[in-house]
């Protein structure tokens, strides 16, 4: 388990790691900011040589690499924990961003009260001298409360800043967590939780599962190889987000495979998404990019699910797994709908 910093050099490290992800074309995953926050906190000493042995030599940080980095130095808590590190250093940010306030509530209020006392004597003395001593006070603490007013403002700027930063790199370090890397569409774990969600919501009504895989996609793999096989999936990964659109949780489920969770939609509605993608994947062409040979046709198959009362995560994506599979062995390249 990584040790405990203090809030204020925890943020410190992440506005440090960061930059060194992008100086070194990472993206800000977890496990490439587990990675480098340790280094920078100087936790392990034989990850810090191997970083160092890394950039030196100027060699790549290779996702192989980050992994043995990761499975070797780092343990399997720390994406949690770094979250936590950083949360932990924006309530600390937000703490002293109280107290600054509560001190300029206390200094307004010790201003009002000398004012007042000033006051007092103004209208208890008639001598010229002592009048001018008191308006001459009363000058030097309004210069004061101004003066110490200017530096409030500064270091409540500097404090609402760094909220800001802290907020959108943790916030970066999230959605990468829930990311697939070779899409850029939702992950699994992304699904299971949003799934899950969806189900168990009061408000679940309309909630629609859409399974969704690539037709003999082994075939694709074995005749053109593992890059035109990830570029196909890239493909698919567009065709769903263009047809589909943003405001519906598309994922990548595994493999070849993908699961689109819908709300606020009818069945049909749903149905002709699906076979506008599906009609849009059968009339593309596909064609290798360095050659121009044709890949040939390559289709999808798709079953959908409407979430039914009694319900769980695993009924709806079963029934949608059989529809998919009716879909796949009545021909393929076609949409079942659950019954």
């Amino acid at each position: 388990m990584l040790q405990q910093d203090e809030p204020k050099q925890a943020a410190e490290y992440l506005r440090q790691v960061i930059p060194m992800l992008s100086q070194n074309n990472l993206p800000p995953t977890p496990i490439n900011y587990s990675i480098f926050y340790s280094y920078l906190s100087g936790n392990s000493q034989a990850l810090n040589g191997v970083v160092e042995g890394i950039i030196s030599e100027k060699k790549p940080f290779t996702l192989a690499i980050m992994l043995e980095l990761y499975e070797k130095y780092i343990n399997g808590g720390a994406t949690l924990e770094q979250q936590e590190k950083i949360q932990h250093s924006i309530e600390k940010v937000m703490s002293e961003a109280s107290e600054e306030v509560q001190h300029v509530n206390s200094g307004a209020g010790e201003f009002d009260s000398a004012i007042n006392k000033h006051a007092e004597s103004l209208s208890s003395t008639t001598d010229p001298q002592t009048t001018a001593l008191i308006l001459k006070q009363i000058m030097q603490d309004t210069r004061d409360m101004v003066k110490s007013n200017q530096a409030t403002q500064t270091r409540m700027q500097e404090t609402s800043a760094e909220i800001t930063k802290m907020k959108a790199e943790l916030e970066a370090v999230r959605a990468s967590a829930e990311k697939d890397s070779l899409t850029g569409l939702k992950n699994r774990g992304s699904f299971d939780k949003t799934i899950d969600n969806a189900v168990h919501s009061e408000n679940n009504t309309d909630t629609t599962l859409i399974m969704l895989d690539i037709d003999h996609f082994k075939r694709v793999n074995d005749n053109f190889g593992h890059l035109v096989g990830d570029r196909v999936i890239r493909y698919v990964s567009a065709l769903l987000t263009q047809i589909i659109g943003p405001d519906h949780h598309i994922a990548r489920y595994g493999g070849e495979e993908f699961a689109v969770i819908l709300t606020d939609l009818s069945l049909d509605n749903v149905k002709q998404l699906a076979e506008k993608t599906r009609i849009a994947m059968s009339n593309s062409k596909l064609q290798r990019k360095e050659s121009g040979e044709t890949i040939g046709k390559v289709t999808i198959s798709a079953g959908i699910a409407i979430l039914k009362a009694g319900d769980n995560v695993e009924t709806l994506i079963d029934r949608a797994d059989k529809a998919l599979y009716e879909a796949k062995d009545t021909g393929r390249n076609k949409v079942v709908v659950s019954t």
